[in-house]
């Protein structure tokens, strides 16, 4: 059995020119042929992404909600032309909607398909790393920098390339990404082989360390409690809570960074500006960029000195403020 399940129906492999040929060269297995309905059979054996599209709006629809039925994996739907990215085709597991011109559609895509089959003989234990792929380099003590991050629909492809792409020394990343919670899991482990960050899912309290991405388990809130994180009943209808994550960071002062991406909404909006407020950073994906930009415009209303970036630009920027943040005051002073 292969390691990754991508499955593109007719209309969403039209849509990405060339992505057959590299979805064939990373080991992906990729079906063609579904006359516009993914089989439930395979989904459920290949435990993998989903990436599913459709010539209208009810044909989307109804493909999205037989995909999210049956495969356990995050799915990303591929829009028509001129089919806006509403809240009603944001069902159970569809973490992206990706308009079909999109220019970075296919680098999307193979970061999603980049997932290892989920077995009960595999599944991880809350509190501990989830994958078996090599640990990053891990400092030790406190982390200098602790990034508090909000996302929602169309956030994850960000999330993970901008871990993949920033440095995991003295720094921690706390993770709230609305999901439902039988999904969890799986995203948990799908984070760390698509970023390379080891990461944590919470239950039992867990100590902040340095060199971790940090997820509560499904269906509650991330909470940081001094240097302890923990997992608490959900208290919003966004599950989990991307403003108590981000209120909780503040209490970091200067070594708080908080971070909102794409997503339906306005979580997220209120904690950054208590980040902001107690001397932290606050950073948003620019909403231009973003495949729902309501939580970035929300944020940015709240917060307007909030830094707002592309995906491609905010690595080197959290990188440069870790920098400063370990290099510390000046001398004298």
């Amino acid at each position: 059995m292969t390691s990754v399940a991508v499955v593109l129906d007719d209309y969403a492999l039209a849509a990405v020119p060339g992505l057959d040929g590299e979805l064939a060269r990373a080991g992906a297995l990729v079906m063609r042929a579904f006359q516009g309905t993914p089989s439930p059979h395979l989904l459920r054996r290949y435990r993998g992404a989903a990436v599913v599209g459709g010539p209208d709006r009810a044909g989307l629809l109804a493909r999205l909600e037989r995909a999210t039925t049956s495969v356990a994996a995050p799915v990303i739907g591929i829009l028509p032309p001129g089919v806006p990215a509403g809240p009603e085709l944001r069902g159970p597991g569809v973490v992206d909607l990706v308009p079909a011109g999109a220019p970075d559609i296919a680098a999307r895509i193979l970061l999603m398909a980049n997932v290892p089959v989920v077995s009960a003989a595999r599944a991880p234990r809350p509190g501990a790393g989830i994958a078996a792929a090599p640990a990053p380099v891990r400092g030790s003590g406190a982390p200098a920098d602790v990034i508090a991050i909000a996302s929602s629909t169309g956030g994850v492809w960000v999330l993970a390339a901008l871990l993949r792409e920033l440095p995991c020394r003295g720094r921690a990343a706390l993770v709230a990404q609305h999901m439902e919670a039988e999904f969890v899991p799986f995203f948990a482990e799908w984070l760390e082989g698509a970023s390379g960050w080891r990461t944590v899912l919470v239950d039992a309290p867990v100590p902040l360390a340095p060199g971790a991405a940090y997820v509560a388990v499904g269906g509650r809130d991330l909470l940081l409690d001094g240097s302890v994180l923990r997992a608490a009943p959900s208290s919003s209808r966004f599950v989990p809570s991307g403003d108590r994550l981000l209120a909780c960071a503040s209490r970091l002062g200067a070594r708080a960074t908080g971070l909102v991406l794409s997503g339906m909404g306005t979580d997220g909006a209120a904690g950054l500006a208590e980040i902001a407020r107690a001397g932290g950073d606050a950073f948003c994906q620019a909403p231009a960029t973003a495949v729902v930009p309501s939580m970035p415009e929300s944020a940015l209303r709240r917060t307007p000195a909030a830094v707002a970036l592309p995906p491609a630009a905010l690595a080197a920027a959290l990188t440069a403020r870790g920098t400063a943040l370990h290099a510390g005051p000046p001398a004298g002073t």
